[in-house]
């Protein structure tokens, strides 16, 4: 006689704990899931196959019951974005058997979950007939797309996801498996980075399938970004204020010229490592200077006047690329002796290997963990993935710090469990590379930036760590990511801003004679976004930062920048040019007074 297993007791196998580890098996389940994209779409639409077997003659599942499928939310969506994504999903929501034939269907939507749609078995499942359901919705959740770079990612696995189960009470088995493919258009564009890297293309029909195993996604979101050129425009804004009060209006612009506000204003920088190039729309007022510092970072010197309200504005372009997978950027992985030593002969390295405020290198636990990484290690990516994976398990991202005041406490109180976010997983791990001997500094910019359309998106400066590396130059590494897919070189994807090694966290400065020592004080507004070369109005028509003006070397500030900044900037200059006229016509009258009584003198005596 036949033995009933209703659809409890598949639920029951299926959560069953239990692992068995006998090659034959009584049931078969299996669920694949399918991403499809198409080139120029902004969505894209999932199948989910669902295929149970029964194995043996003498099991078989009724015709009664139902299956469950989950469509969860992005949690990270506010509430407004997922009531609307899950109305585009469930719209698009179709449910088919194996010959093509709609089955009827429920929606439950739930919070914290998602959409579960509820399907009734529609067939009784035995050896000769296997069940087959084919859920199909639509969905912009898998895929990001900013102008020419597309990103499209996927759900992961539970680390503890069984494979094969034992049901005890039954001593039946039952073997599990979920696939997972990717379907892309060919047109769409290079692939420039996929993960994991543990993966099956599959090409033709002018599209290209990317098969990734469950045991590649244990924990793990896939993803694949395709395109490896990209352009930003950026868009810089700062309301000057009026600081000088004192100054009359109707001055001459003379003595104006000695009431001044001086800004040297950060700008986007050229990088090999991303190719990063910069090209000027407009900047104004015309900077009075334009200053390369040592370490590249790029210095605009704007003087406003200070009596009056003004405003800074700088608009250009930035253009990036990376390597293809196909034809990747190396990075050299020479062995830790050769690289100390070639450490040891460039002089210009020793400021990157100092302890700072904020970088407490020659604490005593900084140097003993520090030690205890570098121990055993062999070659220079091989110690830079150890402290990477360090950071990760030392420090918990802190959302509620980075929603305040975020004030910066340095490497030693995060690493001893302080709240942290990206400027604490920055500090931390630069201080252990310093203290390793390593050449570090800290790189500011700007990450997962998106199209025009996007622009009401808030954009907050984002920070992670170069190390030095002879024959690469500066190599980018982002700790704040806590996953196995490192991000380092090219894969960090930034917009870099500028760069810095010691306490600031901006080489943006301000003089003034007033009460105006804050950047933060001012109206500062930036704004970055992707664009196509057709979105430029008159690409001809930019200009690099040497077109507009000789870029001078600030690695040592000179004798005349020291005096204008004191004369124009300071309180003894204002004074100067609001008593030098004073002091003029006194000295013009004492002049004229002495000349009088001359003459009337040399008239007596005749």
């Amino acid at each position: 006689m036949k033995k009933l297993l209703n659809t409890i007791l598949l639920l029951t196998l299926l959560l069953s704990p239990h692992l068995a580890h006998a090659s034959s098996y009584d049931f078969h389940i299996e669920q694949n899931m399918e991403i499809q994209y198409t080139k120029n779409s902004d969505y894209t639409t999932v199948q989910i196959e669902y295929i149970r077997e029964v194995q043996g003659s003498e099991y078989f599942f009724p015709a009664s019951g139902s299956k469950t499928f989950v469509i969860p939310d992005i949690l990270t969506q506010t509430d407004s974005q997922i009531s609307t994504e899950r109305k585009f999903k469930v719209d698009s929501i179709t449910v088919q058997d194996s010959n093509s034939k709609t089955l009827t269907y429920s929606t439950e939507e739930k919070e914290g979950e998602g959409i579960h749609v509820i399907v009734p078995n529609y067939k009784q499942t035995t050896r000769s007939s296997p069940y087959k359901i084919y859920l199909t919705y639509k969905t912009h959740d898998f895929v990001q797309v900013v102008q020419q770079n597309v990103t499209l990612q996927a759900p992961s696995l539970p680390k503890d996801t069984q494979f094969s189960m034992l049901h005890e009470d039954t001593n039946t088995k039952t073997n599990l498996e979920y696939n997972l493919n990717i379907v892309v258009d060919r047109e769409i564009g290079e692939l420039a980075k996929i993960w994991p890297t543990t993966y099956t293309l599959d090409s033709g029909d002018g599209q290209d399938a990317y098969f990734f195993s469950a045991e590649s996604r244990l924990g793990k979101n896939p993803y694949l970004q395709f395109g490896t050129p990209q352009i930003y425009r950026f868009e810089l804004e700062y309301e000057t204020p009026q600081t000088d009060t004192f100054l009359p209006e109707n001055y001459p612009d003379i003595f104006k010229e000695f009431s001044k506000n001086i800004f040297e204003i950060s700008l986007p920088r050229y990088f090999d490592e991303n190719m990063q190039t910069v090209k000027i729309e407009s900047m104004s007022p015309t900077p009075s200077k334009i200053g390369r510092d040592s370490e590249g970072n790029i210095i605009a010197t704007f003087e406003v006047d200070a009596h009056e309200q003004s405003t800074i504005s700088v608009i250009g372009y930035i253009w990036v690329e990376q390597n293809a997978l196909s034809d990747p950027k190396l990075i050299p992985n020479i062995e830790l002796s050769l690289y100390e030593n070639a450490i040891s002969e460039d002089s210009t390295l020793s400021g990157y290997l100092t302890s700072t405020k904020y970088w407490q290198v020659n604490d005593t636990y900084i140097q003993q963990e520090a030690k205890a990484l570098k121990s055993d290690m062999v070659n220079i990516l091989d110690l830079i993935r150890a402290d990477y994976t360090y950071i990760n398990e030392k420090l918990d991202y802190d959302q509620t710090k980075a929603d305040s005041g975020n004030d910066r406490i340095g490497a030693k109180e995060a690493l001893e469990g302080g709240g942290s976010v990206c400027m604490e997983y920055s500090d931390a791990m630069i201080t252990i590379l310093r203290a390793q001997g390593i050449p570090a500094r800290a790189a500011l910019g700007y990450a997962n930036l998106k199209d025009i359309a996007h622009t009401q998106d808030s954009q907050v400066r984002h920070q992670w760590v170069q190390v030095w590396l002879p024959d690469y130059g500066w190599l980018s590494i982002d700790p704040t990511l806590e996953s196995e897919n490192m991000d380092i070189g090219q894969n960090v994807g930034r917009i870099l801003w500028e760069t810095f090694s010691g306490n600031d966290l901006s080489n943006t400065k301000v003089y003034s004679a007033d009460s105006l020592s804050d950047i933060d004080d001012l109206g500062f507004n930036i704004s970055i976004y992707a664009v196509t070369e057709n979105d430029i109005e008159d690409i001809d028509s930019l200009q690099s930062y040497e077109e507009i003006s000789p870029v001078e070397d600030l690695s040592e500030e000179n004798v005349g920048d020291m005096l204008n900044k004191f004369f124009k900037a300071s309180s003894i200059g204002r004074s100067t040019a609001i008593v030098a006229p004073i002091i003029l016509v006194l000295i013009v009258l004492v002049i004229c007074i002495s000349s009088v009584r001359w003459v009337v003198r040399r008239i007596r005596k005749r």
